[in-house]
């Protein structure tokens, strides 16, 4: 069946009003046949937080932790923090490992051991295994759900696996191809089997390359090759080579919006742990030391007006002029900063290339910058029609929006290239280095040619 967008949308409105209305039944028998599970937790999420537990169990196990697992991780922990410990866990067991760890892990520390000790052995195992990897590797987003088959095996006994295998194997159309201890040898589609006599050796019909990523290897990275090869999924393998996971291709999609959503905080100091429901005296003590911080990176800015004193004094008008010239360095400086970080994260340019983005931003500042420098002299020297203020004040902002647009540029280059996140501390440093430029020149100019 083909559904038109407007019929999606009905259905929509129809599991809304049935959330609204505690019909959960209504709304789980329309959720389960007539919307993904990402449209249902995308509706779930926008209901009150009451309705989620009772809607999650009426769907049915699989049904009910396969949306648990669409749901924001934040939204997922608070709705588990609000039903029994035994019911919780029941839910949290049929959500896929990967993202039951991730649940876990924004889950209480009470909260978390006392749901645990609701769920299985092997649950337990398996979570255990996934969190014991750093956040951010593939082995913290790996799902050990997928399917392997020893390469003794003929393409008839390895399409029967397939129809035999769980409804909550990832990906079950492709099967890895593995020696005696689990190392990989290929891997084969079913499309590739369907190909082949059954009677055939399973190692005829199989592709022996196999790219695969460690549990070590950074998650955002095994993303990237996930979408720009276009794989279905890519095997994780453990130190020993052996195969361990799967990361999937929507997965990927996860870890891409993730980062990107990362980068976005990062570059205005924020912290990627906090979230929505995060708690405020938690968000306080996340927030509260970087803007301590930057109070003493503006130091700079305040340090060098306090030189400028007498200047300010005898021109009072030029006070009027120094929020625009520092505004307009902090803002192309952002926009150069966004590009160059979506350049690096999606992998566009390489770090060897730091001078080219150098010269890229000098050209497009020089000519931005006597662009706006003009316009700004302009409009400086009509407001206070004095033609020597006006000029200083366009100079001074054409020379800042160079220097914002180079820095902006380049220092996510510089700090991928210590190692550390792009996005870590540039909009602050940025901003501090934008403002102090700005005021010295400005500054720095009418006393030489103000005060002669």
């Amino acid at each position: 069946m083909i559904l038109q967008p407007e019929l999606i949308d009905r259905y929509h409105e129809e599991l809304k009003t049935a959330l609204e209305e505690r019909r959960y039944s209504e709304a789980a028998s329309i959720a389960t046949a007539k919307l993904s599970d990402s449209r249902a937790a995308e509706v779930l999420s926008e209901a009150s937080a009451e309705a989620a537990i009772p809607f999650l169990l009426a769907c049915g196990g699989a049904h009910g932790g396969r949306i648990l697992a669409k749901l924001p991780t934040g939204y997922a922990a608070q709705a588990l923090c609000s039903a029994a410990p035994e019911t919780a866990g029941a839910l949290l067991e049929m959500t896929p490992p990967d993202h039951a760890a991730d649940i876990i892990q924004a889950l209480p520390d009470d909260t978390r051991g006392q749901l645990l000790q609701h769920t299985s052995s092997v649950f337990n195992e398996t979570i255990g295994t996934l969190r014991r990897y750093t956040p951010g590797t593939a082995g913290a987003h790996m799902t050990s759900r997928f399917l392997t088959i020893t390469r003794d095996h003929s393409v008839g006994e390895t399409l029967s696996a397939i129809r035999s295998a769980a409804a909550d194997i990832e990906h079950s159309s492709y099967v890895y191809v593995v020696d005696g201890i689990g190392k990989p040898l290929g891997v084969v589609s079913a499309r590739d089997l369907l190909r082949h006599d059954p009677k055939a050796p399973l190692l005829r019909a199989m592709t022996p390359h196999v790219v695969a990523v460690t549990v070590d290897d950074s998650a955002a990275e095994a993303a990237r090759l996930i979408r720009n090869r276009r794989f279905t999924m890519l095997p994780v393998l453990d130190h020993n080579s052996v195969l361990v996971g799967v990361i999937s291709f929507d997965d990927a999609i996860d870890i891409l919006t993730t980062q990107v959503a990362d980068q976005f905080t990062g570059i205005n100091a924020g912290s990627t742990d906090e979230s929505f429901f995060t708690p405020p005296l938690s968000a306080i003590k996340m927030r509260l030391p970087w803007m301590a911080a930057n109070v003493f990176l503006n130091l700079g800015a305040v340090a060098v007006i306090t030189g400028f004193e007498e200047t300010i004094a005898a021109v009072a008008i030029l006070a009027a002029f120094l929020p625009m010239i520092t505004d307009m360095g902090g803002n192309v400086g952002i926009q150069s900063l966004s590009v160059a970080i979506r350049a690096i994260a999606l992998g566009e340019v390489r770090l060897r290339e730091f001078w080219r983005a150098i010269r890229k931003e000098l050209v497009i500042g020089l000519i931005n910058g006597v662009a706006l420098g003009v316009l700004f002299m302009t409009i400086a020297t009509v407001w206070h029609r004095n033609a020597l203020i006006g000029a200083i004040a366009g100079f001074a902002l054409s020379i800042n929006v160079v220097v914002a647009g180079v820095v902006g540029g380049t220092i996510p280059f510089l700090i991928k290239r210590l190692g550390k996140d792009p996005a870590l501390m540039t909009g602050p440093l940025l901003t501090t280095i934008t403002d102090i430029t700005g005021v010295s020149i400005y500054l720095g100019l009418s006393t030489l040619l103000l005060l002669r």
